[in-house]
C-alpha cells in the first residue's frame, strides 16, 4: 500500500486507511464527492477521509495544459479571494494545486484526470481537451462560466467531435446526489449496473450527437452507446472503476 502524506489532523499518530471503492463520500481534503477508493482515518469514530488523489498528492507537480506552470500542494489555498478550479470550475475550498505565477488552480483530482479514456470493445473513445471543437452536448456552451473555460472530454467520430464539460458532469452527479438517487444498492464496486444505465438513459443529452440515431440504427444500440459514455467520463471523473461494461451492454441490447 502506498504511503500517504497526509494525516488526520485530529489523530496524527494513527495511520491512514485505504478502502475500496464504494458509496459516495466528501473528502475532508478538497471536499469535493467522491465514489473511488479513499483513505480514512484508523480512528473508527473519526470521519475523516481523503480521495486518494488527496491523500497521496506530493508537494509539486506539473501538468501539459498549463507549461508554464509550476504547481504547489496548498491544504488551503493561499490567499483570500475566492478561487476556482482552472479544469473544472468548482470553488476551490480545501487542498488544492497552485502556481504563483500563472495563479491557476487545479484540485488535486483534476490534476490526475485521465488523457483519454476508452471501452475494452473499442466502441468508445474520449480525449481530455482544454481547448474544444465545439459547445457542451450538457450546457450549450464552451466555457463553463465566465473567464473560466473548464476541461472537457472529447469523442471523435464520423459525425463530428462531441464534448463533455467536466464541470457539467460533476453537477449533474452532484445534482441527483442530492436528489438521494444514489441508493444503497451501489455496491462495494461503486454504482450499480441498474444505476449507471437508468442514470444515463434519464440523462440522454450527455452523449446526443446529429447523427446517432443513424449511425446506431435502434434505441438499444443508442442506449448501450448512451451508458458507455456515461460510465466512462463517470469513472474518470470519480474513480469508480470501468466493471462489467461486457454483461451490462449485453443485457441492454438484449433486453
Amino acid at each position: 500500500m502506498e504511503n500517504t502524506k497526509r494525516v488526520c489532523p485530529s489523530h496524527p499518530e494513527r495511520q491512514m486507511q485505504l478502502k475500496p471503492q464504494g458509496s459516495s463520500y466528501i473528502c475532508s481534503g478538497c471536499r469535493e464527492v467522491g465514489f473511488g477508493r479513499s483513505y480514512h482515518c484508523e480512528n473508527k469514530n473519526c470521519g475523516y477521509i481523503l480521495h486518494e488523489e488527496c491523500a497521496t498528492a506530493v508537494s509539486f507537480a506539473f501538468h501539459r495544459f498549463f507549461p508554464r506552470s509550476h504547481f504547489e500542494f496548498y491544504e488551503k489555498a493561499p490567499g483570500h479571494r475566492v478561487r476556482s478550479c482552472d479544469a473544472c470550475g468548482n470553488y476551490v475550498v480545501g487542498f488544492v494545486y497552485h502556481c504563483s505565477i500563472t495563479d491557476c488552480d487545479l484540485h488535486p483530482c483534476c490534476l490526475n484526470l485521465k488523457d483519454s479514456i476508452f471501452d475494452e470493445e473499442g466502441l468508445v473513445s474520449l480525449e481530455l481537451c482544454q481547448k474544444v471543437p465545439s459547445k457542451c452536448v450538457q450546457c450549450k456552451h464552451r466555457n463553463v462560466m465566465d473567464g473560466i473555460r473548464g476541461w472537457s472530454y472529447v469523442s471523435s467520430d464520423s459525425g463530428g467531435k462531441c464534448c463533455y464539460h467536466v464541470w457539467c458532469f460533476k453537477q449533474l452527479i452532484l445534482e441527483n446526489l442530492n436528489k438521494g438517487y444514489f441508493s444503497n444498492e451501489t455496491s462495494s464496486n461503486g454504482m450499480s449496473d441498474r444505476e449507471y444505465s437508468q442514470l444515463a438513459v434519464r440523462n440522454m443529452d450527455m452523449v446526443r450527437s446529429r447523427r446517432s440515431s443513424t449511425r446506431l440504427g435502434t434505441m438499444k444500440k443508442y442506449t448501450k452507446m448512451a451508458v458507455l459514455v456515461f460510465k466512462l467520463v463517470f469513472s474518470a471523473v470519480f474513480g469508480d472503476p470501468i466493471t462489467s461494461i461486457a454483461s451490462l451492454v449485453e443485457g441492454l441490447v438484449s433486453d
